[in-house]
């Protein structure tokens, strides 16, 4: 069912929180201004200045602007120091004290013209990211998608219609194809903090973001397994820019099936990354659960379902090419034993930008589940091995027509054997969806 897309949101919010426009050629720029002047003359005092440059430049910004102060509180008319502190300040996202530093530059009567120039324009380029920062700050997209697909085997009916103990099946009990729509609508909001926050030398920036979004999909023939989810999901991010993310994910989904109300579902998804290499991420993924089921069919199935997930993704060509791979653990405990069950999964994935806007991917995943209770009739207890593959292709159109909308198609086969016949099938699907962000 459809989750808040936290990563793509937490994406969005290491950009604004990085401001790379200036961070860029703010050193440079404050480089050319500080060869105008002369540097601190004594040895000691040089030493400590190269320090504080080193440090700023190694990834320690906040010891290069201790290292840099205490310069300047014993030297106040060393503007080169200033300089170089205002781009340290401006590295932690300082706005404030950055400008304040380049103002006292720009002050001083003893500063050359031509070093004042480029103060100030050191300093447009400060209240420029200002402003982009504050006004950044709430955000509102919403989202469509629609399109169409078609389903080999619509109920999950098993391969075989003998499923021994002298058991037979009808055929309306086996597998059914059928086609049909499905769309989806989603309103964001996020809210990024224009205050930066010190996590030892990095710099974060706290957020929060909320989704509401409904999801149907609905069969031309076979209705009542049409499927809708209304999602309510919202929680707090935090961005630290280089070192990496972290958020937690608050939702509520009621879904329905066909006619009727199958359940509500409630969770708890806690997630953090971390940045290993520059093109390297480990992500540790967590999820609590309750599965509450309205119908009478589905009684004993309430249940409460953990997980716990290990993956490492990296990028490659340039970042055209990203790999992903990862392991997850899951354990349910249903309110009748047959449907408890715990487990492992695997899967691998990629995908590889091969034209402007255009990109192929492929998934694959492995999911071995072990029931403890007896299955009733067969008198065993059931085991499962799903196998899911997944290919895809998607265009993101540019020009006139269909400016920014994003087209897709997907084949996805999903192969799950049994060691009880009856729950052993394949199913394919093959979508083709078109979808904007507004």
């Amino acid at each position: 069912m459809p989750n808040v897309p936290f990563r793509k949101l937490a994406l969005a919010c290491l950009i604004a929180s990085n401001l790379p426009m200036a961070v860029a050629t703010s050193a440079a720029l404050l480089a050319g201004m500080a060869n105008a002047q002369s540097a601190p003359a004594s040895a000691p005092l040089d030493e400590q200045y190269r320090q504080g440059l080193y440090q700023r430049e190694t990834g320690q910004p906040y010891s290069a602007i201790d290292t840099l102060d205490a310069i300047l509180a014993a030297n106040p008319s060393l503007n080169r120091v200033r300089l170089e502190l205002a781009v340290a300040y401006y590295r932690t996202l300082n706005f404030a004290k950055a400008k304040e530093q380049a103002q006292r530059v720009l002050d001083d009567p003893k500063t050359p013209e031509a070093v004042k120039l480029s103060v100030l324009s050191f300093l447009k380029t400060l209240e420029l990211e200002e402003r982009i920062a504050t006004n950044n700050a709430h955000k509102i997209e919403p989202s469509v998608s629609t399109g169409l697909f078609y389903d080999s085997n619509v109920n999950a009916g098993p391969d075989t219609s003998i499923l021994g103990n002298g058991l037979v099946l009808n055929d309306g009990s086996l597998a059914h194809p059928d086609w049909g729509y499905l769309a989806q609508a989603a309103l964001t909001h996020n809210w990024i903090s224009a205050s930066p926050t010190r996590f030892g030398e990095s710099t974060g920036r706290l957020g929060w973001t909320t989704q509401l979004s409904g999801y149907h999909k609905g069969y031309k023939r076979y209705n009542e397994y049409d499927l809708g989810v209304l999602s309510l999901a919202t929680g707090p991010t935090l961005n630290l820019g280089s070192l990496g993310r972290a958020n937690i994910n608050l939702q509520a989904d009621k879904i329905t099936l066909g006619s009727e109300n199958l359940g509500s579902f409630y969770s708890i998804s806690p997630s953090t990354s971390v940045r290993l290499t520059p093109g390297g991420e480990l992500s540790i993924d967590g999820q609590w659960t309750y599965r509450q089921f309205d119908r009478p069919i589905d009684d004993g199935r309430q249940s409460p379902v953990q997980s716990v997930g290990l993956s490492y993704g990296h990028l490659f060509l340039q970042g055209s090419l990203s790999v992903q791979a990862g392991i997850k653990q899951f354990r349910e405990f249903a309110a009748q034993e047959r449907f408890t069950n715990k487990g492992d999964e695997f899967f691998v994935g990629g995908r590889y930008r091969a034209w402007p806007g255009g990109d192929v991917f492929a998934r694959t995943a492995l999911r071995l589940s072990d029931f403890d209770g007896l299955e009733p009739t067969f008198s065993t207890s059931r085991s499962e091995l799903e196998q899911r593959l997944e290919l895809g292709v998607s265009h993101q159109f540019q020009g006139e027509w269909l400016n920014k909308w994003q087209g897709a198609a997907t084949f996805a086969r999903v192969r799950n054997k049994a060691n009880i016949s009856l729950y052993s099938y394949q199913r394919d699907t093959l979508f083709f969806t078109i979808g904007r962000n507004f």
